[in-house]
Order: C-alpha cells, then structure tokens, then sequence
C-alpha cells in the first residue's frame, strides 16, 4: 500500500483509528475523518508514524459525505481507497424503538456508506488499478440480537451494500469488500463489558477465548485494499474468534 492515498471514515478511535494505523504503517497517505472538531490526539499520534491528514465532516449526511472525499482529495490528490467505518449503535426495548432512533441509524449506518461510496466512486479515473472499498459491517450482519432491530438491520443492509456495490463497480476494476468483527473492545462497548460477569459471559462463547481489540481488524482492513486481495470482491470477511461458527451448545443441559 505505500504510497496509495486512503481515506477513512470514523477514525479517529476504535476499530476506525487501528485501521488507519494499519495503513499508515503499511505505507499509505491516510486521510481521518470525524464528525467532530476534535481529533482526540489521532492525528499527531498516525503523523508519528507517517502521513496523515483530518477531514471534519457528518457522514450521515450526504453533503457531509461529498465535503469528505473532496477535503480529502483536496490534501492527497485522487483516492486509491475508501473505508466506510463511521457507524452508530442503537439498542433500545424493540416495543420502545423510536423513528428518531432510526433515522439516526440508517442514516449513518446506511446512507452515510451508500453515498460515500459513490463520491468516491466518481473520482476513481478510468485504468485506475486497485481502487477498492472496504465497508465495516458485523456478526449482526448475519446473526441477530435480542432487542438490536435497529441497528442488526443496518448492518445486514452493508452485508446486501458490499455485494451490490461490488457487482456495480467491478466493470470499473473497483473492488468492494467488508470486515464483520464481532465483540471488540471499544470506547462503544466499554461499558457494557465493564458489567458484572458479563466480560466472562461472552468469553465462555467465544472459540479463540478472548475479547477482540481494535487491532485485530487492522491489517485484516489493509489486505482487502492490498494487490494481495486483488481478485477479492464482493465478500464480508467475518473477523469474530469463531462466533458465527459456533452453534448453540448441548452441555450441561438438564
């Protein structure tokens, strides 16, 4: 990847900064992205390891989603690469779900993806070689929770995107793919891992044992967008210790 310019939505923590560490570190010219102001100490901490640049912008909207390939255009020059990670969680009662709720959801979750997308799309020249998008989905694109209608919909809507973006852009040479992490350690979920016995709850389900970290799904990230992949697309490459392959188990049953 050195050398090749790409641009990463909500990534200024979480699975979205390791991404973009990966990248830097694999030799790209990274763009970072958040809705806020504040960078949080992302950018001078990848600037440390390479380039790297921040573009403010929502990306639940559509404007917000055109002013970031343009700013990040504007400090790179033509993008090789587009991660959409920028994603809300909502997990109210399903009986207490509100349209405001969802709205928010889909918005980011969905449009904000869907629109990036074809931003960026627009500005892939024709022979370009190895323009792709790497979309962040989840296990709750195929599995559902309890209670996570909300958000278990968007997220099986990007499994639906990375495959009808993949068909759309491939006579282009644009390649669309996805990582599907499951439970990782965030800022997001720092709180509800932090409940009493619930770490060594979800522990218990996991084949590799352990809770993923952000970095787990960094290079994974990096590979899709690499030469390496170059005949990948149109698949959700599940980076989850094993969850999705476990069925429901029979010990200790009365």
């Amino acid at each position: 990847m050195k050398g090749k310019a790409v641009c990463i939505t909500g990534s200024t923590q979480g699975i979205g900064l390791a991404i973009a560490k990966a990248f830097v570190r694999a030799g790209a010219r990274v763009v970072i992205n958040s809705h806020e102001a504040d960078d949080r100490g992302a950018l001078a901490a990848l600037q440390a390891l390479g380039e790297c640049h921040f573009v403010q912008a929502d990306l639940s909207t559509v404007a917000g989603t055109q002013a970031l390939i343009a700013g990040a255009r504007d400090r790179v020059g033509r993008l090789d690469t587009l991660v959409c990670n920028a994603g809300t969680h909502c997990d109210p009662v399903f009986a207490e779900l509100t349209e405001e709720q969802v709205n928010r959801t889909f918005d980011l979750n969905i449009k904000g993806y869907l629109f990036a997308a074809q931003a960026f799309a627009a500005q892939v020249e024709d022979g370009q070689e190895g323009a792709s998008i790497v979309c962040t989905g989840s296990t709750n694109s195929m599995a559902a929770e309890d209670n996570s209608v909300a958000y278990d919909t968007s997220k099986g809507a990007v499994l639906m995107m990375v495959r009808s973006l993949a068909v759309s852009l491939g006579g282009r040479g644009i390649r669309v793919n996805g990582i599907g992490p499951g439970i990782v350690e965030t800022p997001l979920t720092q709180a509800m891992l932090g409940r009493d016995g619930v770490r060594e709850r979800l522990v218990r389900q996991i084949p590799l044992g352990r809770i993923s970290v952000p970095e787990d799904l960094g290079e994974v990230a990096v590979f899709l967008a690499s030469p390496a992949a170059r005949y990948v697309t149109g698949q959700m490459l599940f980076v989850d210790g094993g969850i999705l392959a476990k069925q429901l188990t029979w010990d200790n049953l009365p």
